[in-house]
């Protein structure tokens, strides 16, 4: 996991370099503050100098605007390094699900894994940018607290330690079901976002087909699981941070209890006192942050796991061979089933340029399925696919499909939500032809369209289909009156 985000924390070694140098400054600052307020104190009680209270609080205001300065510019860095890895982090996720099997694509919800994506991504890069910085930090503070406590007394570091192994005993206690927990809140949190967000994208197809109470019921599933998976999370992590809060509070009366009794006998000044609190409270800090950091190491590595999982998906095949033309298309006992559904079974078939072919069938036939195993976007379970007698796994189809395959899909794929639906279709329609392309493909391109517009798209396929391959998917008498060869698919 650290290795993984690394790599991209290798791209900003002078920023992570400054914000180090931030922490640092901050928290040079906090331990010097226990140790000049102890000085402070003394200084004040033995003597009666009013110079000398001039110069410790003027020290110690310094000191306070140093690490207002400090933190000040190690919350810039941090976020703009931050959000910076989280993007390029889901930049790198996006190509890879683009380059993901397409039959995975069709099966997953892709809401769901945006809101996953964005998440695990940004909360794996918080994780390991501040743990590499808290580490260290946390680190020199443990063992100057440390430090000063044996410099105190030797019963101070035997009381630390015995506080130290109950957090850690609690820590190894509950680690396990927190990681299993916290997993299941991350699942049920994206499926439950994913369920508001459908209601929201599909309002108008909900209102028209009266879908209220079944996308209502579905969406309060989709809350009572991740509802329910957050309160046993939380149950579990209240005991955690209950038993080490508890824990901090007990070593805080022992140090005033044993501190205490230290003062009256006079083998502890106050000012020491103090910072013997002071370094205490730091200890304990510090014992607390490792502890929390393997909670939240168990938070990152389920983000961890689910990001490469994406990464460890099977990738779609694309060949390397680069075709200038596409002159014929062969399909060669071509088997493909969705699930347990057979979609075409044992189907053959050929296609050549200056021919229009026109395919109807029912839905769920296959007719879609044809245009997709044509583009390359699935693979048939068994048979075989040749572009001018290239076998199409050794095609190169992303060149394939950006400069000789121009489609229209059922739905227009346009960014622009201002225009009509009529206007969208001919946007679409105007653009493949546009593209020059040797094969055109068409999903139902009479959506949309009026008598007069259907007309002009008709004239267009018949002079145009010299230049290329010409397959329309539709139950319109117009467009199969121009076909030269109709296929009908049955279920």
């Amino acid at each position: 996991m650290l290795k993984f985000v690394l790599q991209y924390l290798g791209n900003f070694k002078l920023k992570f370099f400054l914000i180090l140098l931030c922490a640092v400054v901050t928290a040079t600052t906090d331990l010097l503050m226990p140790y000049l307020s102890a000085k402070f104190i003394d200084e004040i009680l033995s003597s009666r100098e009013i110079g000398r209270l001039y110069f410790f609080v003027g020290g110690l205001l310094a000191l306070n605007l140093l690490s207002l300065a400090a933190n000040w510019f190690y919350v810039i860095f941090s976020t703009k390094m931050r959000a910076r890895i989280t993007n390029q982090m889901i930049e790198d996720l996006q190509a890879k699900i683009w380059r993901t099997d397409s039959r995975r694509q069709f099966q997953t919800d892709m809401i769901y894994l945006a809101k996953r994506v964005e998440r695990d991504s940004d909360d794996l890069t918080a994780f390991v940018l501040g743990s590499a910085i808290d580490i260290s930090i946390q680190a020199v503070l443990l063992v100057m607290a440390i430090f000063f406590l044996a410099t105190v007394g030797v019963k101070w570091l035997i009381i630390f330690a015995a506080t130290s192994i109950f957090h850690v005993t609690i820590y190894f206690t509950l680690k396990k079901k927190l990681f299993e927990l916290s997993t299941a809140v991350r699942e049920t949190e994206s499926k439950y976002f994913a369920s508001l967000s459908d209601n929201f994208f599909f309002v108008f197809r909900i209102k028209l087909h009266s879908l209220q109470e079944e996308f209502l019921s579905t969406f309060r599933k989709a809350f009572a699981k991740f509802f329910s998976a957050g309160l046993n999370e939380a149950k579990v992590r209240f005991w955690f941070s209950y038993g080490n809060a508890n824990t901090s509070k007990i070593f805080t009366v022992l140090i005033f209890l044993l501190g205490g009794l230290d003062v009256f006998d006079g083998t502890l000044t106050v000012g020491n006192f103090v910072a013997l609190n002071g370094y205490c409270a730091f200890a304990m800090q510090s014992v607390s942050f490792f502890m929390t950091l393997g909670q939240g190491y168990q938070n990152a590595f389920a983000a961890f796991r689910r990001i490469e999982e994406i990464f460890n998906a099977p990738p779609d095949i694309n060949g390397e061979k680069i075709l200038e033309r596409i002159e014929s298309i062969e399909l060669r006992g071509i088997n493909f089933s969705f699930g347990e559904q057979k979609i075409l079974t044992n189907f053959s078939r050929r296609f050549e340029r200056g021919k229009i072919y026109c395919v109807v069938g029912k839905n769920g036939a296959g007719k879609s399925t044809l245009m997709n195993l044509i583009c390359g976007m699935i693979r048939p379970d068994s048979g075989e696919i040749f572009l001018d007698g290239v076998p199409l796994a050794e095609v190169d189809m992303i060149h394939a499909r950006k400069n000789l395959i121009a489609v229209v899909e059922q739905k227009d794929f346009i960014r622009n939500d201002k225009l009509s639906g009529g206007e969208r279709r001919r946007q679409s329609i105007t653009t493949a032809f546009a593209k020059s392309a040797d094969v055109l493909i068409m999903d139902e391109p009479d959506n949309n369209l009026d008598a007069a517009a259907i007309d002009t798209l008709t004239k267009k396929i018949i002079a145009d289909k010299a230049n290329r391959i010409t397959l329309i998917i539709s139950h319109d008498e117009r467009l199969i009156d121009v076909a030269d060869e109709v296929l009908m698919l049955t279920e």
